[in-house]
């Protein structure tokens, strides 16, 4: 009997152990997983419905990282001023410089 105690008891302490780093909200990190990286889908951008986002659309919207104006011209790639759907989807945003 002491054997299969000593067996058990890490056992079910590692077991235990687990499933509290998964935190304890019960999402097991399905939200970490499941969140969607990279830019907003077009349809979020595009707050009137046209087609087409603007300048003043995308300023409505957060980034990561610089300002609006010169991310929105990076993506605006015929420099029209507007941003369509093709030009979202196929944009690469600029990789950071490593270190």
């Amino acid at each position: 009997m002491k054997t299969h105690s000593t067996k058990l008891i890490p056992l079910l302490s590692l077991i235990l152990y687990s499933q509290l780093s998964y935190g304890a909200d019960g999402d097991y990190g399905q939200n970490d997983r499941n969140q969607r990286r990279g830019p907003p889908q077009f349809s979020q951008l595009d707050l009137d419905g046209d087609n087409s986002v603007t300048l003043d659309e995308f300023s409505q919207h957060p980034v990561p990282r610089g300002d609006h104006e010169t991310i929105f011209n990076h993506i605006d790639s015929d420099g029209d001023g507007i941003i369509t759907e093709t030009e979202l989807t196929s944009h690469k945003p600029p990789r950071r410089p490593r270190n």
